[in-house]
């Protein structure tokens, strides 16, 4: 009895107490037109359309392609919760960039694998699955 309680206590403290929606997905990135070109550069980002504040696509370092819902984890029903790269050090930070200044929500940051960087969030982004045909990205949930 004791180890129920302990692996349920657990499970617990695991679940984003406030998660971002399920919504539908299912986007397809032709790298060989010009306005994607750059994705096929390692550290490049796209945003697109979809998901429930929008899509974030990098080419990370390790060479894999990632898409991100643009919610940040922490607090994600907040107005202003919504993610950014920062491209002078290829993190997501909370905010958005209003008059050419960005203006912060929270100080959480997140690397381009979407792992927390820095708090307050402690939940990693909201991923989608890519899958690479040829020159063709293909984001779905």
């Amino acid at each position: 009895m004791f180890l129920v309680v302990l692996t349920s206590s657990c499970t617990k403290n695991n679940v984003n107490p406030d998660p971002i929606l399920e919504v539908p997905v299912s986007i397809t990135i032709n790298m060989a037109l010009p306005q994607y070109e750059h994705l096929q550069f390692q550290g490049s980002f796209v945003y697109e359309q979809g998901g429930v504040k929008g899509i974030v696509v990098v080419h990370h370092s390790d060479d894999q392609y990632y898409a991100f819902d643009r919610s940040c984890s922490y607090q994600p029903n907040n107005q202003c919760s919504k993610l950014e790269v920062d491209s002078s050090i290829l993190l997501f930070r909370c905010g958005e960039t209003v008059n050419n200044s960005f203006v912060k929500c929270c100080d959480s940051r997140f690397s381009f694998d979407g792992s927390v960087f820095n708090g307050p969030s402690v939940f990693g982004l909201k991923h989608y699955n890519v899958s690479k045909s040829g020159n063709l990205l293909n984001i779905k949930n």
